[in-house]
């Protein structure tokens, strides 16, 4: 990773001529099922059309894509002290890409099936006044800097001498390349990005909207574990991982506007928004939406059976809009 202070925004201007994608890895010939390992390189903090593309790959092909500490380039071992000027916002949340996916267009959705998730220990969480679901913003003092740097071994995160905690390895940041805009790794939006949503974890199919010609996807920003909310404003247990990833294309819903995902036993909608109320809404009305058009529901039976057996929270109030998870048991949906 280049330095924290080095933004991929700089490279928006030259994003299209030949001599950027000299090192692009081209990789829409040949077998599609060997996996390809794309490293980190220099992370992007937005996601945005104007970034070349690291790689070029076909449908089906499948990554070992590996991710960034949510920091940067610091804290490499435990016993590694942090202090602020590590956190240098807005450039937090490195995300490697974009990919480019052979065919994709905006008539697609990009099928972003989550296979593996390799954690790099150490993991990193820390308070920082000022930031963090509840800050104190007038005085800016609440506990001071308070952080730790744990160590992962055997599927927990050593928390002290006589805690450990189930890993629960997530994705934080998964997004395509919105139609104009540059939106930082901080923020979310339709085109996915920090959503900070435990369901992106390895079995999971994620569904993102595609909005520009390649996709362009990004990945970054993973979590060891994560509580809902995300109560700590620098993150949960944040980690460098190497996670395996494969492409695939289907046509895009036509009542699709947030991310989807699938896993063996639900189907889900996130949505992101402040207030709270609106991110909640905003998903819900999108899992009726894929209710109605793919399993039959009409809009008031999809409504009804939701108000009895759907499953709502919210995943993070620490970013620039909230996001919200709604979901289903597949049990529930005809033919399932």
């Amino acid at each position: 990773m280049g330095s924290p202070h080095r933004s991929c925004i700089s490279r928006l201007a030259r994003a299209t001529t030949s001599e950027d994608r000299r090192d692009r890895k081209d990789m829409s010939h040949g077998p599609v099922h060997d996996l390809v390992d794309i490293p980190k390189g220099e992370v992007c903090y937005t996601l945005s059309a104007g970034h070349p593309a690291v790689a070029m790959v076909k449908p089906g092909t499948r990554l070992r894509i590996e991710t960034e500490l949510n920091i940067g380039d610091v804290i490499h071992k435990v016993g590694d002290k942090f202090d602020t000027s590590m956190s240098r916002q807005p450039f937090v949340n490195g995300a490697t890409g974009p990919i480019a996916v052979e065919g994709a267009t905006v008539k697609h959705a990009l099928a972003c099936k989550l296979e593996k998730i390799e954690l790099v220990p150490p993991g990193f969480t820390a308070l920082i006044p000022g930031l963090g679901a509840f800050p104190d913003w007038i005085r800016r003092r609440e506990f001071g800097v308070q952080y730790r740097v744990v160590d992962i071994q055997d599927g927990h995160v050593v928390w002290d001498r006589g805690l450990r905690i189930p890993v629960r390895p997530m994705v934080g940041v998964l997004g395509t390349a919105p139609l104009i805009e540059a939106v930082s790794t901080m923020d979310n939006g339709p085109h996915g990005g920090n959503l900070d949503v435990q369901e992106l974890a390895a079995g999971t199919t994620v569904y993102l909207p595609i909005n520009v010609d390649g996709a362009l996807m990004f990945l970054g920003d993973c979590h060891a574990v994560q509580g809902d909310g995300e109560l700590c404003g620098c993150g949960a247990i944040e980690v460098r991982t190497f996670t395996t990833v494969s492409f695939d294309l289907i046509d895009r819903p036509t009542a699709m506007v947030w991310p989807r995902f699938e896993t063996d036993e639900h189907i889900g909608t996130i949505a992101c928004a402040r207030p709270l109320e609106d991110a909640f809404r905003l998903s819900v009305e999108d899992l009726i939406n894929w209710m109605v058009q793919d399993y039959g529901f009409t809009q008031v039976d999809a409504l009804l059976l939701l108000g009895q057996v759907a499953e709502a929270r919210c995943t993070q109030v620490v970013n620039p809009k909230y996001t919200y998870v709604t979901k289903i048991a597949k049990r529930f949906l005809p033919g399932l």
